[in-house]
């Protein structure tokens, strides 16, 4: 994406100047998105994607790769028919990054 924006990949989001920011916030707008399909609503319970399991500290909910980093709810990536138990999950895992944090 930030390539799409002309922006440097290696420079910290941090550093980036309010033009630059805006510039990313509008390729980010312009950018074409097709929808492909859709589960039955009887699977429509959990958002799909986000940051993979693996790469996070289910103890801690703390990112494997990056310190001073965690995760919770639907950030996750956890594509399952919950029932519409996904608030639990969101529950369960922010109390986890909670204590992680601590």
């Amino acid at each position: 994406m930030l390539g799409l924006a002309g922006l440097d990949g290696a420079m910290p989001v941090g550093e980036f100047t309010k033009a630059q920011r805006a510039r990313l916030i509008e390729t980010l707008k312009a950018l074409p998105l097709t929808v492909k399909g859709s589960a039955s609503i009887d699977e429509a319970v959990i958002t799909r994607g986000g940051v993979a399991v693996g790469e996070i500290n289910a103890s801690t909910m703390a990112s494997k790769k990056l310190a001073g980093l965690y995760f919770a709810g639907e950030v996750l990536d956890v594509d399952a028919v919950t029932g519409g138990y996904n608030l639990q999950i969101a529950w369960s895992t922010g109390a986890c990054a909670g204590r992680g944090i601590q």
